[in-house]
């Protein structure tokens, strides 16, 4: 269960998959890949090109170069790998995320508090940061938000492939984030279910909430975090803060 202190924070920063959005993120990742993998037409196998998918991926992850974009790195790898160029491959991945990404929208659903939570934050007038792992296009992030009953215009800043540098669980990705939003990191909160990408965000001075609805337990088998108990205790929080922006 949660604890109260009394820090005031200015930014709510939320993961998606498995925290505002009910989605079992590692039952989906295989069904998203048999789907995407469909759609390839070149000279590999699915196995084959399933593994350059998530090594390229990896790397990206591993990424800690400030002055190249997520989606940089990604197609600088995977291209590579796989011997096509990025124009092919982006036009591959336009049509999948166009036509087939919209059929996986049954592996996800409304959570009950999400919306509630939302709603708390901005009554306190507080930034609000979907600090999903920037690893997807905007366009299958904004499709994921919609499934779970929201739209991008609900966000003051989004992270995506496209406008990061930087990765979870790599505390560069959260200060990037403070950055965007002129914040500093004690005036910032993220919550989320993944105790290895989402508690990490202590690494960068911020405060956390592990959200128990669907957590994810990876890393540390005894994490540490600042508070932690269900999107509903969440919201409850949030309501009760007297958060406002400087």
């Amino acid at each position: 269960m949660y604890r109260y202190n009394t820090r005031q924070y200015q930014a709510l920063l939320l993961d998606l998959d498995g925290t505002i959005l009910n989605l079992d993120i590692e039952n989906f990742i295989p069904a998203y890949l048999e789907v995407l993998s469909e759609k390839y037409t070149g000279n590999l196998n699915r196995d084959v090109f399933i593994r350059h998918l998530l090594e390229s991926t990896a790397r990206m992850v591993a990424n800690n170069e400030p002055n190249r974009k997520n989606i940089e790195v990604f197609y600088d790898e995977f291209c590579q790998r796989i011997g096509q160029s990025r124009e092919q491959i982006h036009s591959i991945l336009e049509d999948f995320y166009q036509n087939d990404f919209p059929a996986l929208s049954s592996w996800g659903g409304k959570h009950p508090y999400a919306r509630e939570l939302l709603e708390n934050a901005r009554q306190n007038n507080m930034i609000l940061v979907l600090a999903t792992n920037p690893i997807f296009p905007l366009t299958a992030i904004v499709q994921r938000l919609g499934w779970g009953g929201f739209s991008p215009e609900e966000f003051d800043f989004i992270t995506s492939i496209e406008n990061m540098h930087f990765c979870k669980p790599n505390p560069a990705y959260y200060k990037e984030i403070i950055s965007r939003i002129n914040c500093s990191p004690q005036q910032c909160l993220m919550a989320g279910n993944d105790t290895l990408e989402d508690l990490s965000a202590a690494k960068a001075g911020l405060d956390t909430f592990l959200v128990e609805d669907l957590i994810l337990q990876r890393g540390d088998q005894n994490p540490a975090y600042t508070y932690r108990g269900k999107l509903k205790d969440l919201a409850f929080f949030i309501k009760g803060l007297e958060a406002f922006r400087y």
